[in-house]
C-alpha cells in the first residue's frame, strides 16, 4: 500500500499521467475515439432540430467512422495481445441500421463495442489556458469561430462546443477530427498535452 501510493506521488510529480494514457496503443486510441465520436454524432442525429443538411453529413461522417473499424479494431487487439478477429459482420449491420436509422441498435451496440475499447484520458496540469490562445488563432480560429453552417458537415464553433459534450468526447473529437496539411502529413499535428490545453481555454470562457 505504502508503494502504491509513493508511486503514485511520483507520477504526479513528474507529470506522467499524460504519458500513461500514450501507454495506450495508438490504434486502441483511435478506435476507442471514433466510437466516442459516432456515439456523440448519433445523439445529435436525433435532434429534430438539427437541419437536414446536416443530417446528410452526420449520417456520411458516422459511415465513414465505420468503415475502418474493423481493421482498427483488430490492430488494436494486437497491440494489446488478445485474440484477433474480424468484426466486419457487426461493421456490415451497422452500417445497415445507420442506412435504416435504427438509432437504439446502432447506440447498443456502440456502448458494447466502447466498453472493449475504452478511451484512456491524459490528464497534463494546464495552470493558464490562456497560453493555448495563439495555437487556437494559429490553427482553428479561421474555420471554427465563424462556422459556415451552410455545408453538410460544419466546423463547429469550439467553445461552444466544450460546454456541451463531455470532456472524453471532446478529447475524442479533436484526436481523430483534426488533421496536418502537406507539410506535416495526415496525422493529428497537436500534441496530448496541446488538446488537453486547447480544451481546457474552451471550457475557460462560455
Amino acid at each position: 500500500m505504502v508503494f502504491r501510493l509513493a508511486y503514485l506521488v511520483l507520477i504526479m510529480s513528474l507529470g506522467l499521467f499524460g504519458s500513461l494514457a500514450q501507454a495506450q496503443g495508438e490504434h486502441a486510441r483511435r478506435v476507442a475515439a471514433e466510437l466516442l465520436v459516432i456515439k456523440g454524432d448519433l445523439r445529435e442525429l436525433q435532434n429534430s432540430e438539427l437541419p437536414s443538411l446536416h443530417h446528410v453529413g452526420l449520417t456520411d461522417r458516422i459511415k465513414g467512422g465505420l468503415a475502418g473499424l474493423d481493421i482498427l479494431m483488430r490492430y488494436a487487439d494486437q497491440e494489446a495481445n488478445r485474440t484477433v478477429e474480424s468484426k466486419r459482420t457487426q461493421v456490415v449491420e451497422l452500417m445497415t441500421w445507420v442506412e435504416e436509422a435504427n438509432f437504439q441498435m446502432i447506440a447498443e451496440a456502440i456502448d458494447k463495442l466502447a466498453g472493449q475499447y475504452a478511451l484512456v484520458m491524459p490528464t497534463y496540469r494546464v495552470t493558464n489556458p490562456n497560453d493555448y490562445l495563439p495555437l487556437h488563432q494559429n490553427l482553428c480560429l479561421a474555420c471554427h469561430d465563424n462556422p459556415n453552417a451552410d455545408v453538410e458537415r460544419p466546423a463547429y464553433n469550439l467553445y461552444k462546443q466544450a460546454q456541451k459534450i463531455s470532456t472524453l468526447e471532446m478529447f475524442a473529437r479533436m484526436l481523430v477530427g483534426v488533421r496536418g496539411d502537406r507539410v506535416t502529413g495526415v496525422d493529428n499535428p497537436l500534441t496530448d498535452l496541446q488538446i488537453v490545453g486547447l480544451m481546457q481555454l474552451y471550457r475557460s470562457k462560455p
